[in-house]
């Protein structure tokens, strides 16, 4: 049945008298209809929405969703919401991790057949790797993808001194996302998650842990939980059979690099070749550190009043990497690492030639710093 999810939900908020969820799910309903062409069953669904008394009910993207639970202690907000119009983020993956991405966007966009064959839909993501591979993004991408408000956890918020309050807390955030349809994102999860086993940690974060589980069991099939960490190994046992999808988010592979390459360079520009050599001499760094550099050349151009050029930028990344001279006499060192390290990123494309131009010397010059690479090594 098309439109299962949505009517269900519609029909359990009215047995319930839960009048915001009818009214949040009914929107989504219409959303959907809209996406798929139906406008005549969409507008007659707005048309009841809109003859509905407001002050009892809140349009999903007016202020009942903004209205996210406190904490008790502080009345702080639990959690910041990125509406689906606000949702601008540009996200750049490896090619392996864009098409897991992209299955588990589409195993919700296509929830109705997966239910008519009673195969349950997906609806939490464990994203995990080293930081600033765009885990966070990611959220951003898949929340874009399916039209769903982006709820995303504030661990300040959600973590209190108090006995009992972050357990509680929890429990307010995950009953928020049962009543709105939205995606939930807790980053940073070994937070909140870490192994119950653990002798050094107390009483209390074990019961946070038990609290987690138990509202996970019960979150419903129509928000979405995504959770990211670059601590992997302190996640609980029991935390990583709770979902259904886990992604590794590795570095960028070179296909991606080149798009945020050309992503970060806003609105300056290299030629196709340079985006490729800049892309090699970045093979292990990850898009946020690629971005790091970029930024402080185009940074120091403008300063500087520079023309923006592809030596800045390999300078930039000569101490990213730690490859600057502190004293004159360790110039000749520096440049031999430099050469050494363009010339492992890839040997094809950093020729002595090549090496001698980003160096500022001669290819015979670049030669002899690579032979005597080769002599050390």
């Amino acid at each position: 049945m098309k439109y299962s999810i949505e009517i269900g939900k519609i029909v359990e908020g009215a047995l319930k008298h839960d009048r915001v969820k009818v009214r949040n799910y009914t929107e989504k309903l219409i959303q959907q209809l809209e996406s798929n062409g139906e406008t005549i069953p969409a507008n007659k669904f707005k048309r009841l929405l809109a003859t509905t008394d407001e002050s009892t009910l809140k349009a999903m993207g007016g202020n009942d969703i903004t209205k996210i639970p406190v904490d008790s202690e502080s009345r702080a907000m639990l959690a910041d919401i990125i509406l689906p119009s606000e949702n601008n983020i540009k996200v750049v993956l490896s090619k392996r991790n864009e098409e897991q991405m992209n299955d588990f966007v589409c195993s919700y966009k296509n929830a109705d057949e997966l239910n008519n064959l009673d195969i349950e839909v997906p609806n939490s993501l464990l994203l995990y790797g080293p930081p600033g591979c765009g885990k966070s993004k990611a959220a951003s991408y898949i929340a874009k993808e399916i039209g769903m408000p982006l709820v995303i956890a504030r661990l300040d918020s959600l973590i209190s001194s108090y006995l009992g309050t972050t357990a509680k807390n929890i429990r307010n955030l995950f009953e928020f996302a049962q009543r709105t349809p939205c995606v939930l994102f807790l980053d940073e999860f070994d937070a909140i998650a870490k192994a119950r086993d653990d002798n050094n940690e107390l009483g209390e974060l074990k019961r946070v842990v038990n609290s987690l589980l138990q509202n996970i069991d019960s979150l419903n099939k129509n928000s979405l939980l995504l959770c990211a960490t670059n601590h992997e190994d302190l996640l609980d046992s029991a935390v990583w059979r709770r979902f259904d999808y886990k992604i590794y988010i590795d570095l960028p592979d070179k296909e991606a690099r080149k798009q945020l390459i050309q992503l970060f360079l806003k609105t300056k520009e290299l030629s196709v070749k340079e985006v490729e050599e800049f892309a090699a001499a970045t093979k292990s760094l990850s898009g946020s550190s690629i971005e790091e550099i970029i930024t402080k050349a185009l940074r120091k151009s403008i300063l500087r009043k520079e023309n923006f050029n592809l030596q800045l930028l390999y300078s930039e990344l000569f101490k990213f990497k730690g490859i600057i001279a502190e004293q004159e006499e360790d110039e000749k060192k520096m440049q031999v690492l430099k050469a050494k390290y363009l010339r492992m990123s890839d040997e094809k494309i950093f020729s002595y030639n090549k090496i001698g131009n980003i160096l500022g010397v001669s290819k015979t010059t670049a030669s002899n710093l690579i032979n005597e690479v080769k002599e050390d090594g």
